[in-house]
């Protein structure tokens, strides 16, 4: 990963949105989903620029089942992010391919894990795996030996 300083600005408005969100995500933990809402997208109000607020909002409308906003809030920070190597892209990248997952969309899921994965996220590197088709089987047959079961090709 790039430093911190690289990829996002500290401003004032930036320190805001930071500061908002940080008190939305400690809401959300507590179960307090709609006040968390209204302080992360005043946290994206304050700096609509900042990837990271969207991230976070999107996590947290996940949480509450509307999927249709986190998608649109993950391909804003995807889009804030294009062609830079970040954490909050990464993050986003996760985000979709966990929601792409979800949907059976496995190969689209696929491609947003693995370029969250070059952007050093062990979870993406893990999915990455358990989506490829061989190394699926090959768990399976491991699994199987294991247990010590016949093995059925």
């Amino acid at each position: 990963m790039e430093p911190k300083a690289l990829y996002e600005d500290n401003t004032p408005a930036s320190e805001e949105s930071k500061t908002l969100c940080i008190q939305g995500v400690k809401l959300a933990e507590s179960g307090k989903l709609d006040e968390a809402l209204e302080l992360l997208s005043r946290g994206i109000a304050a700096a609509p620029n900042r990837a990271s607020g969207y991230n976070d909002r999107a996590q947290l409308l996940r949480l509450m089942q509307r999927d249709e906003e986190a998608a649109a809030d993950i391909n804003q920070a995807i889009k804030l992010t294009e062609g830079k190597r970040t954490r909050s892209r990464a993050l986003a990248l996760c985000q979709r391919g966990v929601m792409l997952r979800k949907n059976g969309s496995d190969d689209e899921a696929r491609a947003a894990f693995s370029e969250a994965a070059k952007l050093g996220s062990s979870f993406a590197r893990k999915q990455v795996v358990e989506l490829n088709p061989y190394a699926a089987l090959c768990n399976q047959m491991l699994s199987q030996v294991m247990k010590g079961e016949n093995i059925k090709l």
